[in-house]
């Protein structure tokens, strides 16, 4: 839907990760409350300042200077991927952790 939005196959795809990096990092956050029957909000917190530190090393190594835009943007990228990982491996876990008990 997107993609017919843009008619860019690159911004829609940009533009549909931005979309849904908190959807996927509040999934990872209530899939850790479910299986694990803990809050893991705080380490959640701490490992996207951490990503956020990180994406502001990245880029002041590789271009000297730092934006803000592009920092927050990488910073954003790489998390939609991350937790796009743990969402599928805590879903994969909890499928597998029901099947077996």
């Amino acid at each position: 839907m997107n993609r017919k939005w843009t008619k860019h196959k690159w911004k829609a795809i940009h533009r549909t990760t931005s979309v849904t990096a908190p959807i996927f990092i509040l999934s990872v956050h209530l899939l850790l409350l479910v299986l694990f029957e803990q809050n893991f909000l705080a380490y959640i917190l701490i490992l996207l300042f951490l990503l956020l530190g990180l994406s502001l090393i990245v880029q002041y190594k590789v271009h000297e200077e730092i934006h803000l835009r592009r920092v927050f943007k990488g910073f954003w990228r790489v998390s939609f991927l991350l937790f796009t990982f743990f969402y599928v491996g805590l879903t994969m876990y909890g499928l597998l952790e029901r099947l077996f008990s």
